[in-house]
């Protein structure tokens, strides 16, 4: 009874509703998430939720009797780490004096407890490392899940990337329900950082009267950039009369997205996207173009999913 209790005053304050969650876990990703989300929260007037969860239930899993190994213990004896998060709160207090800073610790699943805070998020914060020679990001199971069931955006912050908000914000834009909702919430982020605005479509491969386009210049490219120019416009006019302040570039471009928003990654300040494009199929959580984006940005990426349909 005595360890239950404690464990239920250790789980912290309530999420507000509106904030921005980010999730720490003892890592040397930690500070550049963190400025990240802290930076955000302070623009956008939110308050900064820092989310510490411990999965008690795989520290008991590795329980071995015969190595004699247990649960891990903090400094006084806490499950988990419990001074990590007041130490985060602390700094995050003084180093955000006008944020109205909270803190938990839930004992869940990581990724359990940034879905469960999106709920009711304004948006949710996590790292992710690079693991290999190619400096291609490791998405863990945090990181992977909360882009994929979370209800609100999330940001992937990838190690090394920078932290603050210079460069452009990069949309991408396909006709796409979710690439509407990533284009609604770019023009916000950039409206809120006063930074310019750059929407992307892309094509690959277009057949007009039976032939390949693969020639610039002619009629035929000329009305193939023309018709992903109308697709990205019909998003773009609207956003444009919302937020005149905005200042939006259409850019319509020959090749994958996936490569193209890589490409604009290592200038960009921010690259918003939606969770899949219109090849995606119904159901698909997370489409190819908008997974390698993530394992291969240089720079932090917004998914956004859009609002179910009724």
């Amino acid at each position: 009874m005595g360890m239950v209790a404690d464990m239920d005053e250790r789980e912290g304050d309530a999420i507000p509703d509106g904030a921005v969650v980010v999730g720490i876990g003892n890592s040397d990703r930690d500070a550049e998430t963190l400025t990240w989300a802290g930076n955000s929260a302070q623009r956008s007037g939110s308050p900064l939720h820092i989310l510490h969860a411990h999965d008690l239930s795989a520290e008991m899993a590795a329980i071995d009797p015969v190595a004699g190994n247990a649960i891990s213990l903090g400094p006084d004896g806490d499950l988990g780490n419990a001074s990590l998060l007041a130490e985060t709160l602390a700094g995050s207090r003084e180093r955000w004096p006008d944020v109205p800073v909270t803190g938990s610790q839930p004992f869940v699943r990581p990724e359990q407890a940034l879905i469960d805070a999106s709920q009711n998020a304004r948006l949710v914060v996590v790292g992710a490392a690079r693991v290999s020679a190619l400096q291609r990001l490791g998405l863990g199971r945090p990181s992977l899940a909360a882009a994929m069931h979370a209800k609100c955006p999330v940001v992937i912050v990838p190690q090394g990337s920078r932290a603050n908000a210079d460069g452009p914000v990069v949309v991408a834009i396909d006709g796409s329900a979710h690439s509407a909702a990533a284009a609604e919430r770019a023009f916000w982020i950039a409206e809120l950082r006063h930074a310019p605005l750059v929407a992307l479509t892309t094509w690959n491969v277009e057949v007009v009267d039976g032939m390949v386009v693969t020639t610039p210049g002619t009629d035929a490219w000329n009305a193939t950039e023309a018709k992903y120019r109308a697709i990205a416009d019909k998003v773009v006019d609207p956003l444009r009369e919302t937020h005149p302040d905005v200042d939006c570039t259409v850019e319509v471009l020959r090749n994958s997205a996936a490569k193209v928003l890589t490409e604009r990654s290592v200038d960009a300040g921010l690259i918003v996207m939606g969770t899949r494009g219109r090849g995606g199929f119904t159901g698909m959580l997370l489409g190819s173009v908008s997974q390698q984006v993530l394992e291969t940005a240089s720079c932090p990426v917004m998914v956004v999913r859009a609002a179910p349909t009724s």
